[in-house]
């Protein structure tokens, strides 16, 4: 964990030797923190801040703000998030490292220039108090909120209302909960909560909060109850569960949609095809994309769906991400990129539908990386959503006013993508990372680490961590869904070495895991009342299958094991969601073969294993559509794609044509979704 260290030291801080800024007194009337310059080398220095609890309860968080001089800067920094405004710096805690009991401490570092005397910080301030520690603490809570009342309410809003509470200093606002959840932060006594779904009741309170932090005791609860009809739209996805696949059109997935056509149910196909926007420079590719896909799409009856990868530049980094957030001139091309994509797709699709996933990991490295700077509210977070009005994407005066936040940005985002695709349908995507509590290998080895009952309530906390998140960020604005995936790999493409030891693998997860998984679905589908949309879910299955090809396919009648080599790689995906019968031996046998949910679909018979299918378990999850084939170029291929290695003919996937079959299987008796 870097740097971070927790020092019992009671009730005085030992600093080691160096310039010592803003130190506490030895006997501090709070919780203190204090500054020394561990190094000057003439042009930079390395500083480090000590945050002491010296006083008698626990300290439940921590944020250190200060000020540098005129053309001073800070580069690098640890154990702390970090923000910037002109040359005043504030460092917030990283999560692990914000509880400290009286008499411990925390520390964090940071790289500044110019050196010298002039780089000293001034005017530190420890949770809005001095640093030193003399301030008189505020411990006082406000008052219970009274009369929360419903003042009106949609299909998607609820609009409340309460009574001021009073508080010894002052109140500085409110907090309003749906479901015990952040929903809304307020100054005032009136908020409206978004994205809700419509015929549908909800639970909400009010807490107010002062300057200190202290928050009042809940309010009482009000249920209110939505409105009938509005969004989301009927129709937006079949009265099935539907399965759609990774699709970058070519001529050979032509050829491979006329070969596989025939053995589809009548009326029948696969209901979605996905592309990838990235950002950064391949904006200039979007509205040819757009037209291949949604042209593509159309010609082979599936319903195109844009996977809009913007924020990050198409670099993966959070630093670039974030920086991207706020720049207007970057969030101006991205929406100007969008509107003529979404212009782009209508057109072409006329009254057909277009789907939009939007902004993988965006959400996830927010929260994960940069919440805690802002109290973990998206509200606070600031983004530069001017750039939307200045690209003509959305107009001032005529769309909404949505402000330059994080939340602003979210809802400028779904509205933009509406006003410009009428027929579209969209969710933002979450992930399975992005909050804390998981053990290394991920949240959903949680049963495994903690001990199965212990290891699912970890799961659904941190499903709630993530959607409490998203919630506040606005997702559910004019929104019909949200979205996780599993990994932009097949199993066994990211771990092939562990293809015989299946249990040390990360990816390549048993019946339980992917229980646990459909556990993570049902939190988040619960706390968001929005249905979810697995995306990316790789297309490989687990090898030694006894089911029978069709000869069109494979003129052996059997399908060919997947030498877990590149784009020919094994996973469980297929195998859990369709179901299947293989066989297995040693740790895999004993593996794939773990039972602790029970499950009554996982039947064994010696080296023989089945697992039933899915779906419907799915269905019950809150899952309306599976979208499979993996984001990454090494990955297993259920359709055709650019990059095929030289064996595989050009309008052949890579899995024997494995995946295929079992769509067109499943779609002679789909699972009926609500």
């Amino acid at each position: 964990m870097g740097r971070f260290s927790l020092l019992a030291l009671g009730t005085a801080a030992v600093v080691a030797a160096g310039l010592l800024v803003s130190a506490g007194s030895a006997v501090a009337a709070g919780p203190s923190a204090a500054f020394r310059k561990v190094s000057d080398w003439g042009t930079g220095f390395s500083g480090e801040y000590t945050v002491l609890n010296s006083g008698s309860t626990t300290l439940s968080g921590w944020k250190v703000e200060f000020d540098l001089p005129a053309g001073s800067a800070i580069g690098s920094f640890w154990d702390a998030a970090m923000t910037q405004v002109g040359g005043h710096f504030t460092f917030t805690d990283k999560g692990w490292n914000g509880t400290l009991a009286p008499g411990q401490s925390a520390s964090f570092g940071f790289n500044g220039a110019p050196g010298g005397a002039t780089a000293v910080p001034s005017g530190c301030k420890l949770n809005g108090k001095a640093c030193d520690g003399t301030t008189p603490e505020d411990a006082v809570a406000p008052s219970v909120p009274q009369n929360v009342r419903s003042t009106a309410k949609t299909a998607n809003t609820v609009s409340l209302a309460w009574n001021a509470s009073t508080d010894n200093v002052g109140v500085t606002g409110y907090e309003v909960y749906r479901g015990g959840l952040p929903a809304a932060t307020v100054t005032g006594t009136t908020a409206t909560v978004e994205g809700l779904a419509p015929d549908t009741s909800f639970t909400f309170t009010v807490r107010a909060k002062d300057a200190a932090g202290n928050l009042s005791a809940a309010s009482a609860a009000v249920v209110v109850k939505t409105d009938a009809g509005g969004q989301p739209p009927a129709g937006w996805h079949p009265s099935y569960l539907s399965v759609g696949t990774v699709y970058e059109p070519f001529d050979g997935t032509d050829r491979f949609f006329t070969k596989v056509k025939p053995r589809f149910p009548a009326g029948k196909n696969v209901d979605y095809g996905y592309l990838y926007l990235n950002g950064g420079q391949q904006i200039g590719e979007w509205k040819s994309r757009a037209e291949r896909l949604a042209g593509k799409s159309k010609a082979n009856g599936l319903t195109p769906v844009f996977v809009v990868y913007a924020m990050g530049g198409n670099s993966d980094q959070p630093s670039v991400m974030w920086s991207n957030l706020q720049s207007p001139s970057y969030v101006n091309q991205v929406f100007g990129g969008l509107k003529e994509i979404a212009q782009t797709a209508t057109n072409i699709m006329g009254s057909g539908k277009v789907g939009y996933v939007i902004e993988p990991d965006t959400l996830g490295y927010l929260l994960q990386q940069y919440a805690a700077g802002y109290g973990g509210d998206p509200d606070r977070m600031p983004a530069a959503t001017s750039g939307a009005y200045d690209s003509g994407a959305l107009v001032r005066g005529v769309d909404p006013d949505f402000p330059n936040t994080l939340t602003g940005f979210v809802k400028a985002m779904n509205h933009s993508l509406k006003k410009h695709t009428p027929n579209s349908f969209l969710g933002w995507q979450l992930n399975l990372w992005a909050a804390s509590g998981a053990p290394g290998n991920g949240i959903v080895h949680s049963t495994e680490a903690f001990g199965f009952e212990a290891g699912k309530q970890r799961i659904v906390d941190n499903a709630r961590a993530n959607a409490g998140f998203a919630l506040k960020a606005g997702v559910g604005y004019a929104a019909e869904f949200v979205s996780i995936d599993k990994y932009g790999l097949d199993a066994m493409c990211a771990e092939p070495s562990l293809a015989a030891d299946p249990a040390r693998a990360t990816w390549f997860w048993n019946n339980d895991l992917w229980n646990n998984y459909l556990l993570f679905a049902k939190t988040l589908k619960q706390t968001l009342s929005l249905p979810v949309v697995l995306w990316q879910v790789p297309v490989g299955h687990i090898n030694g299958t006894t089911r029978p090809s069709p000869a069109e396919y494979n003129a052996s009648g059997t399908f060919p094991a997947l030498p877990n080599e590149s784009q020919r790689c094994e996973d469980s995906a297929s195998t859990f969601f369709f179901g299947d019968t293989f066989t297995a031996t040693g740790g895999r046998l004993e593996y794939f073969t773990r039972n602790e949910w029970r499950d009554p679909k996982l039947t064994v018979s010696g080296s023989t294993v089945t697992w039933g299918s899915h779906f419907q378990e799915a269905a019950d999850a809150g899952v309306v559509s599976i979208l499979m084939g993996a984001g990454v170029g090494t990955a297993t291929r259920g359709v055709p794609q650019p990059a095929n290695t030289p064996a595989v003919p050009v309008d052949a996937p890579t899995d024997g044509y494995y995946w295929i079959t079992r769509v067109q299987e499943y779609y002679a008796n789909p699972v009926p979704v609500g």
